[in-house]
This record gives structure tokens, sequence and C-alpha cells, in this order.
């Protein structure tokens, strides 16, 4: 008998994950990397997958159908076919290589998913985008919407225009690789000194630093505009389409008249004015496909997905560059996101009920009350705990914000995406106008030009900032009110910016009240919340990874759940 559990994987790229849904309803979600600790791990999810087995206490034969988020006999098409431009010995051996890994990661996928099931289970192949479109639109709580999917690649699309309407999507435009924004961002990325598919927010974060104008001109010959809002990229510059370990050429850099930046070299100000050059191009280009898109379908709603999606500067400017009035962003549009979009696409394709609410970012591990006091007996001789109820948790931490402390906040169940929501958070004091240069420097180890986030509780955000529709996912900068930003210098960036998340007490009670508390101290119902880790680490996923982390920077309080841990004089 059917017990109605469909299993979704993403995994091979980067960013693997693992999903696991019951008649339309998400029961969990989570990354590998947050089990190996490897940033973006691109392998089989099989602890991902394993957590939501015995968390669900899901039997082997339990499982109706495995879904996995993009078509292999179409990518290896594209990696085949693609991979034939440039010099014939560099293709010929580029080509083998990269097409024996992929076929044996897709072998390495059956082989181990039968092992998993303990038979032969077929698996459902879906399309990458698509992937990424079900995850947006059927996570969303529009009936109807646009949707938009814009990432590197997937089998030969790299962007893809659609329509929802209740459970239905219709796919009604699309670009093919290697005319990809996505890619032209991350070769910027690695051509600043950063790694791709990793740095790219750093080089967002950079932009507002540089001037677009200077190399207006060079970036314009990058690319060329269609009447239809489609795009192609001159690739004399570009070698991505035949190579996966270098993306640009040394054409690129006679252009813009700078050679390309070693990851510990200076930034200069021309890396800057390149980076702020990048991010206006992006943003010219992504504004005419969400502006073509509404022309081809006019509708108030849009859904983005892809890992594009995760550019919080264009995000941020959709409702007022466009027609559109409302925007949903998932919490994971980009690959991880995709396990659960292909699981849902199967879900739907076979059932025409009503969509489940599904908009629930903590969809990870929690841990027993149990589970937290035996890690806390392994450090008794580095910490002290004080277990305490809600209402004093919420007195202390306000205040020990308030005085210039800061806290690493744990509790619940992880998050799925990027982006630490309130549960896996470090949290500190936005008006402090040191705080930005101590947390990168003591805390996060890392540019001390990146800026941090804050949350805001809902109701007051239109108050501080210039937006005034809800972000719970942290996906969108947006203008601090100029009266305020000297009052908040901790989160606003360089250029009056800040990536705000908007909370309400239904999507996390406790820190919601914490922020009522500071309100009443500070005058700001808002607090810095950056990830739970430090550099070049994944987001603290068990009490004792936390605890390890708070052990090894300046942190200066631990919450985990009901206790309070502070760490012994020795």
């Amino acid at each position: 008998m059917s017990k109605g559990y469909i299993l979704g994987i993403s995994c091979g790229y980067h960013d693997s994950a693992a999903a696991l849904i019951k008649d339309g309803k998400v029961l969990g979600a989570v990354e590998e990397e947050r089990f190996t600790g490897v940033k973006h791990d691109n392998s089989f999810p099989i602890k991902s997958i394993a957590h939501l087995y015995a968390k669900n206490k899901v039997q082997k034969n339990d499982v109706d159908a495995i879904c996995f988020y993009e078509n292999p006999d179409l990518k290896l098409d594209r990696i085949e076919n693609s991979t034939k431009r440039g010099h014939w010995l560099w293709n010929y051996f580029t080509r083998r290589r990269i097409l024996k890994r992929n076929k044996k990661a897709y072998h390495k996928l059956e082989t181990t998913l039968n092992s998993i099931t303990g038979h032969q289970t077929k698996i459902i192949y879906s399309d990458h985008h698509l992937s990424h479109i079900n995850y947006s639109y059927l996570t969303s709580p529009f009936q109807e919407a646009n949707i938009l999917s814009v990432d590197g690649v997937g089998e030969w699309e790299t962007t893809v225009l659609a329509k929802g309407n209740k459970n239905f999507i219709t796919k009604l435009q699309s670009i093919n690789f290697p005319a990809s924004l996505g890619m032209l961002y991350s070769s910027f990325t690695a051509y600043l000194g950063f790694k791709p598919n990793e740095g790219e927010y750093k080089v967002m974060g950079l932009a507002p630093y540089g001037d677009w104008t200077i190399y207006k001109d060079e970036f314009k010959k990058l690319y060329t505009l269609n009447k239809d809002g489609s795009f192609e990229i001159n690739m004399k510059y570009f070698t991505y389409d035949y190579s996966d370990t270098h993306m640009f050429n040394y054409k690129l850099g006679e252009l813009f008249g700078v050679p390309n930046r070693l990851p510990e070299e200076k930034l200069e100000q021309h890396h800057k004015d390149i980076a702020a050059g990048l991010q206006q191009t992006y943003e010219f280009l992504f504004f005419k496909l969400l502006n073509n898109l509404y022309k081809i379908n006019p509708s108030k709603n849009l859904c983005l997905s892809g890992g594009c999606a995760y550019n919080g500067t264009a995000n941020g400017k959709i409702l007022t560059k466009t027609k559109y009035e409302n925007l949903w962003i998932p919490p994971a549009p980009s690959d991880a996101g995709s396990a659960i979009g292909c699981a849902l696409e199967y879900y739907h394709r076979n059932h025409d009920k009503r969509r489940e609410d599904n908009t629930n970012p903590f969809l990870g591990p929690a841990y027993t009350k149990d589970e937290i006091l035996s890690t806390f007996s392994k450090f008794d001789k580095h910490i002290y705990v004080e277990h305490r109820l809600h209402e004093q948790i919420r007195d202390i931490i306000a205040q020990e914000i308030t005085d210039g402390n800061i806290v690493g906040w744990f509790e619940g169940r992880l998050e799925f995406g990027a982006r630490a929501l309130g549960n896996r958070s470090i949290l500190a004091n936005p008006r402090d106008p040191q705080m930005k240069r101590r947390l990168n420097r003591v805390i996060k180890k890392r540019e001390g030009f990146r800026p941090f986030a804050p949350i805001v509780q809902e109701q007051y955000s239109r108050a501080y900032f210039q937006y005034d529709k809800k972000v719970p996912y942290m996906n969108q900068v947006v203008k601090v009110k100029r009266e305020h930003q000297d009052q908040l210098p901790a989160i606003t960036h360089v250029d009056g910016s800040a990536r705000i998340q908007t909370l309400n007490r239904n999507q996390q009670r406790r820190v919601y009240d914490m922020l009522t508390k500071l309100h009443e101290l500070n005058g700001y119902p808002i607090v810095i919340n950056t990830s739970f880790n430090l550099k070049d680490q994944t987001m603290v996923n068990t009490p004792e990874e936390a605890i390890k982390t708070f052990l090894n920077c300046e942190m200066d309080t631990l919450v985990i759940n009901n206790y309070i841990v502070k760490k012994k004089i020795l």
C-alpha cells in the first residue's frame, strides 16, 4: 500500500540537498554540507537522506517515487556539444574528462539509490529549470503568477520564463547556453579574484564602492540585446562553454585594461568599478527579461528562482522598476531548493489537489533536550550553563545586545537555504558604529567591506526602510531611510542600503519577543543577523558545532533553546 512519500534529490554541481514530501507537504529538506562541513558540497546527499528517513520514521519501501532535479541525458548532450569550441587537443581531453566524471556521477546516483531503497527503483528525472520553477511557484502564496528562473546553466537552458495557474505551469520562453546571466556574473567573480559559485555575494557587496559608468562601454561589448528581451553573450572573451576550470580568457583583461585579480591581491578602485559595472549590466538585462515576461503575460504576481535569485540588490528594485506588485522568492532558490521542486512537480503532476502551505524555511534537523544536555557535559571544563525561562532569556539577551555583546542563537530546526533566519544566527547591536568592523574582524574573519543584514519586526519595517512589503527570507536589498542611517551604522551599507529580513511572531516567536525588548531598551526593534559560522565553515547544525564555534571566536554569549551558555575563564 502506498505511503505517499516522495524523495527529491539535487546533487552533482553545487549545494546538494534532499527533500521529503508526503501528500504534497514538505516534511523536511536539508543541504548535504550541513552534515559534511564542506561548503557547497556537491556530493550525493546520503547523510541528508538518512536524516530525513530517520526523522520521519520512513522505511525503505515507504517511498513511492524518487525524483532528481535535472535530466542527465540532456546535460551530457550539452557538455559533449558545447566543449567542441577551442583548440582540438584541449577539447578532446576536456570533453572526455568532463563526460567521464558526469557519467560516473549519474551511475553512482542510480546504484546508490538502489542500495538505499533495497530494490531497483525507477528515478524520475525532471528538467533543471522546471525544478527551479516548481519550487518557487508551488511554495508561493499565489494561485497565479509569472515565474522567472535564472542561473548559470541546467541542461541547455540558462533562463526560463513561465506562468503558473493553480497547480499548472506553462513555459513561455527560454534562453540557451552559453547566453547566461549566471555564467557572466560567475566569470567576473573569478576575474575579480573570488571563487565562482561562492563569491558572487562578495562582488555584490563590493559593487556599491565603485562607479558603474567607468567601464560602461566595455560592458556593452559583452552582450547583444534582442528585441524580445533575450540576449547573447559575446564569447570572444569567455571560455566557460568549453572549460570547467577557466571561465574567461586574456582578451577580457585586454578589454578592461587590467589583468585579472589574484585572490591574495589588494582590492583596488578599478576592481570596485568593475564590480559596479557588472551589477549594473546584470540589472539591465534582468529587468529586460522581467518586463518582457510581463508583456507576454500581464500578472501582478512574480516568483523568482535559480541561483541568480540570490542577487538581493536587483531583487529589491523589482517592484519599483516593473509593473509587478507582489514578489515571492523562496528561502533556497538555487540548486538546493530544486530537491523540493522536482518532488512537488511529480506530486502535482499526479494529484490534482489544492497546494499545501510550504512556506516554512525551518526544515532541517532539531535536537532534543537530552541531546543538548549530553553535549553540554562534553564541554563542562570550558562552559557554564544556566537554564532560563523564555521571558528571562528575552530580557537578558536584549540587554546584552544593547551593551555591545555578540550572541550566538541556536534553537529549533535548521534553516533550509543560504540565509540564517533566526534559528542558527549570530546577533548583535546595529546601533554600535564599531560592530560591523568587529564582526568582520574577530568573528567572521573576512573582508572589511562586507555588509551585515538586519532582522526587523514586520510591523515596523516601513518606518526604517524604503520598502512596504514583507521580506521573510532576507533576499532583497532596500534603502535605509536617510533619517535612520546614522542611527543604524552597523547594518547600513556604503550606499545607504541593507538586506533586510522582516519578522512576525508566527515565524520566530523567541527572536521576535527579544526584538520587542530591544525596542524598549534602545528605540529600535532591529538586530544584526548573520549566519552562525566562522570563515570557510558551513552554518552550524548541531549543538556541538555551535559550542565549538562559540569557544573558537570572541562571541560573548550563546543561547541554545532555553539555556544561556558562557565561557569559563581558565
